[in-house]
């Protein structure tokens, strides 16, 4: 699954694009650089790709390897050190201070506000992998104090 976020000039963070799905090895690189060459240049009204955040384990440790060397673009190892309801108490406060902005309209919208929504503390819902990005995201641009370097 990958997810597109950017912070904007109002230091609110975007979700500007999110596609799903579970691929094999070498789907999962295709499916990886389509995401990318779509956002990469795709409108400077809205800022540049500025990297790409993989979870580094399971399939997406080879992707980090595989994609490290057919793009330009950098790559960064997520390492996992917390439960996901540690890091998603981490987090919340920026999502209920309405500081996490969804798009009006979006082909994945729906799925993606049923699966956040259907989140539970004692985690038995169904899904959650679009909540692990969107938590990188938080924490990379609302969380964090970025600086002209990230």
């Amino acid at each position: 699954m990958f997810l597109c976020a950017g912070l904007g000039y109002d230091n609110n963070l975007y979700i500007i694009d999110v596609k799903r799905g579970k691929w094999e090895a070498p789907e999962l690189l295709k499916e990886a650089k389509a995401f990318i060459n779509k956002h990469k240049d795709s409108n400077t009204k809205i800022g540049k790709l500025r990297y790409m955040a993989v979870e580094d384990k399971a399939s997406g440790t080879g992707l980090i390897q595989s994609i490290s060397r057919e793009t330009t673009l950098p790559i960064r190892a997520i390492q996992r050190d917390e439960d996901k309801l540690s890091r998603t108490m981490d987090v919340i406060l920026y999502v209920e201070d309405q500081r996490v902005w969804l798009p009006a309209n979006a082909p994945w919208l729906l799925n993606y506000i049923e699966e956040i929504e259907g989140l539970t503390a004692d985690w038995t819902h169904d899904h959650d992998d679009q909540w692990d990005p969107t938590i990188d995201a938080i924490n990379d641009s609302l969380a964090s104090k970025p600086t002209v370097f990230d």
